[in-house]
């Protein structure tokens, strides 16, 4: 899968504006309430157009500029309506991975195949520790930099990253083998003890 190339900063302002802009609304809502912050921004974003609008105002008034010509015209005349078209395409496909995402808990939380649930408390049992650590704004503020720098960072040291992930995997691929062997394989044949 392509990664967007925004992701890769090959237009630093757009790719600038987005990261910026967001990472603000993320450490704002570290500080404040959700209320406060879309308040804030909602102001913020009134008081950029009403200082658009004024300065367009009395450019026109001063003769410097032509009537009728509104700086956000543009922003205007883009379309925010999502068409029904669209909704209609994306509902099968967000059914089918609900669907999917619910049958398979229930495929662990009822215990269908031990190892796949052993797998699955565990993690659960590691993410306590993460919570403990991190609340859930911090983590997605950390998976925001992570996004952007990530990328930008493979793809400068490639074959250096790539040497170490090889042999990471091979060591997870080593440790998973031996914990394997170490527990009992249902699909293995019983011998029956002759009497």
């Amino acid at each position: 899968m392509a990664l967007p190339s925004i992701l890769y900063w090959e237009d630093p302002i757009q790719t600038g504006a987005v990261f910026g802009s967001v990472l603000v609304v993320l450490l704002s809502l570290a500080s404040y309430s959700l209320i406060t912050v879309v308040s804030y921004t909602c102001l913020t974003l009134l008081m950029v157009v009403l200082g658009v609008k004024l300065y367009s105002y009395v450019m026109v008034m001063m003769k410097k500029a032509e009537p009728g010509s509104d700086p956000l015209a543009k922003v205007a005349a883009m379309p925010v309506t999502i068409p029904t078209e669209t909704i209609s395409n994306m509902s099968p496909c967000v059914a089918g991975s609900l669907n999917k995402a619910t049958t398979e808990l229930r495929r662990l939380f009822l215990v269908e195949n031990m190892v796949d649930t052993l797998k699955f408390g565990v993690s659960l049992w590691m993410l306590t520790y993460i919570g403990s650590w991190f609340n859930m704004l911090t983590l997605v503020i950390l998976g925001w930099i992570a996004l952007f720098a990530t990328p930008k960072l493979y793809q400068q040291n490639q074959a250096q990253v790539d040497q170490v992930l090889g042999q990471v995997m091979a060591q997870v691929e080593d440790a998973k083998s031996k914990v394997l062997a170490l527990i009992p394989n249902k699909a293995a044949p019983v011998e029956k003890k002759e009497e």
